[in-house]
């Protein structure tokens, strides 16, 4: 359950960065299937360098946040860089609305994993 709802709050935060920023475009004239492998890049990167806490409700959002908006913003410019080469996905006008488009989806993601039953540390459910 807390793991769809990091994939939703990531999916759901770059659609949202996407509609609200307008230095956020897609490559192509289709923007629901660019958005696509924006949302998939930010989904494996994510899955591969894991910052998310383990509890949310209980860490650090300081510490967790700021790491994940580093981490989301240099995935938004791997996505605009990737785009270009392909001449399919999202482009990002420049480094600060990169960074605004990371601050919005892990902000929403942290806000999802915070909502709704919380895991068991492994060491309480023995």
């Amino acid at each position: 359950m807390y793991k769809r709802r990091r994939i939703t709050g990531t999916y759901a935060g770059a659609a949202l960065a996407a509609g609200l920023l307008p230095g956020v475009s897609p490559v192509a004239d289709t923007p629901s299937w660019d958005f696509l492998l924006s949302g998939s890049v930010l989904l494996i990167v994510g899955q591969l360098i894991h910052c998310y806490p383990s509890a949310v409700r209980t860490s650090p959002w300081i510490l967790f946040g700021a790491i994940g908006i580093v981490q989301d913003t240099l995935v938004w410019l791997l996505v605009s860089w990737i785009s270009s080469r392909l001449d399919y996905g999202m482009h990002v006008d420049s480094f600060v609305t990169a960074l605004l488009a990371g601050t919005i989806v892990r902000c929403l993601t942290l806000a999802l994993m915070a909502v709704g039953p919380q895991p068991v540390p492994e060491a309480q459910a023995g």
